[in-house]
């Protein structure tokens, strides 16, 4: 098929330019076809099965973690010294099945945004395949993450009901600047997790497997949705940029409290109210959080989404430093 540049005489890549408050930003945008190429072909090489890829069986040492400590909600607070370390390494597996509940719920959210995009894009086209294509890895992933719960000897949680209304909202109207940025916000907040927890050789194999498949597959996914919002933000207002943003930073601030079901911390003799409270004003916690969403946020600085009053809503949630 002939790439859309040949088609249109547009260049394989150009720049554009961006109002913001702190000045002009410069974009560089790269054709649609062109990307959708290269994430196909990378598609093709490095895809995966976990059913065969992942062994299920692999035995799980009640000693070792199921994510690299520092990553625990409570790390570095007076609860977390006031546990034992099987209490430790057991919050380790209820906060990583809940990560994988929350990642579930919001690659649902994907999906619906993924196929309806989709269904307004031509038919024949790399972007239209490229999209169907990550819907079918997102498909393995929730597959992949529910098993992982299951084999860990846990039960998925949903969402509260407020997310969840929102989600099914903001599901019904087809808008891709927010669907694309809102998409970005997740999977590098779950990747900077992963990408620490699949190389360390102390966390349990089960869940080195699993990680490794989704931080490979998910990069591609970050690829696209960064060059198509980038796309979509050189040809909006700012005023709808800016808006989109705050939008974004406000569901963010509200989907975060989701991440670690209270019922983690039940699980080890541990208050709920009381546990979210310290985790919430942890400084280490904050810090987490905020090094979670950096490639995020430094990209968002770049396409002006944190452009005015959405910068303030970052900042107040714990998701980027003042």
């Amino acid at each position: 098929m002939p790439s859309s540049a040949a088609v249109t005489d547009r260049p394989p890549s150009w720049t554009a330019q961006i109002r913001c408050k702190d000045g002009n930003h410069t974009l560089e945008l790269t054709d649609r076809e062109l990307v959708a190429e290269r994430l196909l072909r990378t598609s093709r090489k490095h895809s995966f099965d976990p059913d065969v890829d992942v062994d299920w069986d692999a035995p799980q040492d009640p000693d070792r973690f199921y994510m690299p400590p520092q990553l625990v909600s409570l790390y570095e607070t007076p609860l977390w010294e006031g546990l034992t370390h099987r209490q430790r390494v057991e919050l380790s597996k209820q906060e990583m099945c809940s990560i994988a509940s929350f990642g579930i719920w919001s690659e649902l959210l994907l999906m619906q945004g993924l196929i309806q995009h989709a269904y307004r894009n031509r038919y024949d086209s790399g972007h239209f395949a490229y999209a169907l294509t990550e819907v079918a890895d997102e498909c393995r992933h929730s597959k992949m993450f529910g098993q992982m719960v299951r084999t860990c000897g846990l039960k998925t949680h949903r969402v509260h009901r407020v997310p969840f209304s929102v989600g099914k909202a903001v599901t019904a109207v087809y808008d891709p600047m927010p669907m694309f940025a809102g998409v970005l916000a997740v999977e590098e907040f779950t990747d900077a997790f992963q990408r620490l927890t699949f190389p360390d050789e102390e966390i349990q194999p089960l869940i080195r497997q699993v990680t490794r498949i989704h931080v490979i597959e998910e990069a591609r996914h970050i690829k696209y949705a960064r060059e198509e919002l980038k796309r979509i933000v050189a040809k909006a207002p700012a005023v709808r940029r800016r808006l989109a943003a705050y939008g974004l930073a406000q569901g963010l601030r509200l989907m975060s409290g989701q991440v670690i079901h209270p019922s983690c911390y039940r699980a080890v003799g541990l208050d709920p109210a009381l546990a979210r409270r310290v985790a919430r004003h942890s400084p280490h916690r904050r810090a987490t959080m905020a090094w979670s969403f950096r490639k995020c946020t430094a990209f968002f600085e770049e396409v002006g989404y944190l452009d005015g009053a959405a910068r303030d809503v970052w900042v107040k949630a714990g998701l980027l430093e003042g």
